[in-house]
């Protein structure tokens, strides 16, 4: 007799303790649930439900290269981000997300197999989704088994199909082709931010512990990359009230309706404030604190900012205006030597139609002359409490200061 789908999982969790103990706590920070009325596997809302006859067809070798492929899905927090529109191209992009960084054994496709392109190996989540987005319909998401994908669209429900024979259906086959189980295994997915905490912290514990076990090299980077700084976004946006609002209600598919969901169109106020951030790219800035500080400006785009221009500094401003009109995962360091905020001021006189400048820092430069510019609003914001702490009384003057903090939900603003 085989033994049941959840000894199976049991048992092959358990040999992660030893060898992959960030998988371990991130599979053990979900409730596993059999559920016979979804087709394979899915998480969802603190869940990791399966269908037992999935787990029955698995190989173990198969299992497990699955329960992986699930693990890292929680991780990297495709299930907790902003739900987006469509369900079975949210699928697909993170499947593709984690079969370039994992490469299984699995018929899931690669970049090359669906764009015919190595120039788009291993991207991340929401790279995937506009790119699948935007070609559509002749995307390529079917199973990658035969070594390349077959084109065609994506189905917003999966097209019954006549049995020919009386096997039951390849379940494999299934759960790795977005058009069939897209649509199923996403539509509980969106925002959890008291999840996303939880998951944080446990990468935040293995980085400190040094308890990766096989995640490494780019996957690592990946995961890092989505750590979030603990910053009250809203209440920075707040500090520049002047304009930051607008009156005008727009309507989107990319939000759902508060009361009928993805039914109707959900509608949104954006804000209008032109914002500006300086980053300190001077030798005293690590590399962790550099990733932080533009993590922030990716956040912003969570909130209705449609826009951030962004500057570099150290003793001088190292790069042009660069205009972040979405969130990115890669750009050019220029400076690293000493640190001087009087640049960046003297370009805030220059440039006065901005309504808000942040300036992300460690704080150790002397302290500047005050901008002839009093419309722009200045916040400081620093990389830790202890910078804040200590650097801010001297240039409170200037500006309202701030800081990450990592161990609360919420960054203080005084």
């Amino acid at each position: 007799m085989k033994p049941i789908a959840r000894h199976r999982i049991a048992r092959i969790v358990e040999k992660w303790l030893l060898v992959e103990p960030l998988l371990l706590a991130t599979w053990t920070s979900h409730a596993l649930v059999s559920e016979p009325r979804i087709q394979t596997i899915r998480v969802q809302r603190g869940r990791i439900e399966y269908n037992p006859d999935f787990i029955a067809q698995l190989s173990d070798r198969h299992l497990e290269a699955t329960l992986r492929f699930e693990a890292l899905r929680i991780l990297l927090k495709h299930p907790y981000s902003r739900r987006q529109a469509h369900s079975a191209i949210s699928y697909a992009a993170s499947n593709l997300t984690l079969q370039e960084y994992l490469q299984t054994e699995l018929p899931f496709p690669r970049a090359q197999d669906v764009f015919g392109d190595r120039n788009y190996d291993r991207q991340f989540f929401e790279f995937y989704y506009h790119k699948l987005l935007d070609e559509q319909p002749v995307a390529i998401l079917a199973s990658g088994s035969s070594g390349s994908a077959q084109s065609g669209s994506f189905a917003a429900e999966p097209e019954p199909t006549a049995n020919t024979s009386d096997r039951p259906p390849d379940l494999l086959i299934v759960y790795t082709d977005a058009n069939l189980s897209g649509v199923e295994n996403t539509n509980q997915w969106d925002r959890d931010e008291l999840l996303s905490d939880r998951l944080d912290d446990l990468v935040r514990m293995a980085q400190a512990n040094d308890s990766w076990g096989s995640i490494g090299g780019k996957l690592r980077e990946q995961i890092l990359a989505n750590l979030h700084p603990k910053l009250d976004y809203r209440a920075v946006l707040r500090k520049f009230r002047t304009s930051i609002l607008s009156q005008q209600r727009r309507l989107t598919r990319m939000k759902p309706n508060r009361r009928y969901g993805f039914d109707y169109m959900g509608s949104r106020r954006d804000f209008t404030t032109r914002l500006l951030f300086a980053v300190d790219v001077s030798g005293s800035m690590g590399t962790e604190e550099l990733r932080q500080g533009f993590s922030v400006v990716n956040r912003f785009f969570n909130y209705g900012v449609p826009a951030i221009d962004v500057i570099q500094f150290d003793a001088e401003i190292t790069t042009d205006a660069i205009a972040f009109r979405r969130a990115r995962r890669e750009i050019q360091l220029t400076g690293r030597g000493g640190t001087n905020f009087a640049p960046v001021l003297a370009y805030l006189d220059e440039h006065r139609d901005y309504d808000g400048l942040i300036i992300y820092t460690d704080g150790y430069a002397p302290c500047p002359q005050p901008p002839q510019n009093r419309r722009t609003r200045i916040l400081w914001l620093f990389v830790s409490e202890e910078h804040y702490r200590s650097c801010y009384p001297k240039l409170q003057h200037l500006g309202q200061g701030a800081y990450l903090k990592r161990s609360a939900r919420e960054m203080p603003i005084t």
